[in-house]
């Protein structure tokens, strides 16, 4: 029989890098570690690059060894069964950190690694009523830690398509609005992200499908991630990979590029 070399899903990526980070905060060597729970340091190599799914049991012993409480073993856990059950997996900020290439579309609103801290809260303020404002904060607070992580030096490759509307909506009022615009304008001037419209007047709009993501890595299979109003849809499934490689395609013929001079994110709100 032969031996089985394919890796892991991708999924295991946000994994590996939480155990990464646990040993670091503890100011642990590898070699250090992998003494204590009892194995070599290549096979602890393979558990912090993804490169194998590690037996509870020894993640077991790197959570004690670590003094995480159980948090490894938990995310271990949720790992494995997301893998088996991909709809389920709800880890996918975490995951597109790890890509090489990311693309998005987004026909309402900019993306959440996109917005500025005032953008974020007006978007999430409305969309949560039923949370105090500390809460809303505390979102807010992510998405703008998962902004720095994305746009990051260690980050992927960002292209973003917005329908224009997403770019006219005066979402948390006219001051937010044209921040938001100028801070797009700066991130396409830094060439941190490649930003196209799919102009209004389209008369066969391809992106009316709702939002999506499609992520490239380096040594695994491409993955997307459809976005619902409450959690979303992932999958690396080859076919439905292909249908909406088919449909970025089309969105990308219809799609105008953004310089960082253009109206749409130099004009002003309610004038332009």
């Amino acid at each position: 029989m032969g031996v089985n070399t394919a890796l892991p899903s991708a999924m295991w990526l946000p994994f590996a890098a939480r155990v990464l980070r646990a040993r670091s905060d503890r100011g642990l060597s590898r070699a250090e570690l992998a003494k204590t729970v009892g194995v070599t340091d290549d096979k602890l190599r393979e558990v912090e690059n993804a490169y194998c799914r590690p037996a509870r049991s020894l993640v077991e012993r790197v959570d004690t060894a670590l003094g995480t409480e159980n948090q490894l073993v938990d995310a271990w856990a949720i790992t494995l069964q997301a893998e088996a059950f991909p709809n389920e997996f709800g880890d996918q900020r975490e995951l597109g950190v790890h890509a090489t290439h990311l693309w998005e579309h987004q026909p309402m609103a900019v993306p959440v690694f996109l917005r500025t801290r005032e953008y974020s809260r007006a978007v999430l303020r409305p969309r949560h009523p039923d949370l105090s404002p500390d809460m809303v904060e505390a979102m807010v607070e992510e998405e703008m830690a998962h902004r720095a992580a994305m746009t990051g030096p260690d980050g992927p490759v960002l292209r973003v398509v917005l329908n224009e509307s997403a770019l006219q909506r005066p979402q948390g009022g006219a001051a937010v609005l044209n921040a938001q615009r100028g801070f797009l304008s700066d991130l396409v001037e830094a060439g941190i992200v490649t930003l196209g419209v799919i102009p209004e007047q389209t008369p066969h709009h391809p992106g009316l499908g709702g939002a999506f993501r499609m992520m490239d890595f380096a040594d695994r299979p491409s993955m997307v991630y459809a976005f619902a109003a409450e959690g979303g849809d992932l999958t690396a499934e080859s076919e439905q990979v292909g249908r909406c490689t088919m449909v970025r395609e089309a969105i990308e013929n219809a799609t105008v590029e953004l310089a960082p001079r253009s109206e749409l994110l130099t004009a002003r709100w309610p004038a332009g």
